[in-house]
């Protein structure tokens, strides 16, 4: 039995929805009998799922990004094999570099879909009730767990990361023109922009103060992550509707 399976998990209101009329559209073209209780269900079973494929896009971009690095690394050694160490601050033109930062846009832009899916405003404006996951939960300990999880996941980069993907997929690049890497205390990095609290409308805006690098803040982002999905599953595991435990 799937752990998010039973209505008693969720607000079973179908005016919360937003999906409910694309739903609704879609069930009378199909010809079908429905009634709210169908839209409900196609409306909320696969909002777990949809939060765990978020995950995975993390994941994967997170894995791709890396593997870059690691690339970066190589093709640092054999510059340094013919050339010598580059000077504090030179920079390395080289794919592996242009892969990491695209791998890490990538991974900025899932981690924001990923928050999303777990609670967004709605775009409908006819709907008042906030969606995503964490809404459609029905009061009680399993939200209060998974409430308290997003909480701390926000404390791992999560707030800043809306702002830094805002500004990919609205406007631009961080970065204007080839991707950069710097030689920090001889070793190749890749220069990560200062905290940033608010909706960024351009590059240059973005400083470069506090010597972040993009490695060190792709791994917090995830790790905050894996620890999100660790709880929420727990969550639905240790609050099973009683109808479904077994004795």
């Amino acid at each position: 039995m799937p752990l998010d399976f039973g209505k008693e998990l969720w607000k079973w209101d179908v005016s919360r929805f937003e999906s409910a009329d694309g739903i609704r559209e879609s069930l009378t073209r199909a010809g079908g009998d429905y009634d709210d209780d169908s839209i409900l269900f196609e409306a909320t079973h696969t909002l777990v799922l949809d939060v765990v494929d978020a995950a995975g896009g993390v994941e994967q971009a997170h894995q791709r990004f890396h593997n870059a690095v690691g690339d970066i690394h190589g093709a640092y050694s054999r510059v340094r094999s013919k050339l010598g160490d580059l000077p504090e601050g030179g920079g390395m033109a080289d794919p592996s570099v242009e892969l990491a930062w695209y791998a890490l846009e990538e991974l900025l832009v899932w981690v924001r879909a990923f928050d999303d899916r777990l609670t967004r405003k709605a775009v409908d404006r006819r709907y008042k009730a906030d969606q995503g996951l964490i809404p459609a939960l029905a009061d009680g300990p399993r939200r209060d767990a998974i409430i308290r999880a997003r909480s701390s996941l926000l404390q791992g980069g999560i707030r800043e990361v809306r702002y830094l993907a805002g500004l990919s997929i609205h406007m631009q690049s961080s970065q204007a023109g080839s991707k950069r890497s710097s030689v920090r205390s001889g070793a190749m990095v890749l220069p990560f922009p200062d905290h940033v609290d608010g909706p960024i409308s351009h590059r240059w805006q973005l400083t470069y103060s506090d010597g972040r690098d993009a490695v060190s803040f792709a791994d917090i982002l995830w790790r905050s992550l894996e620890r999100f999905m660790e709880d929420m599953i727990a969550a639905f595991e240790d609050h099973v509707p009683e109808r479904f435990r077994q004795e």
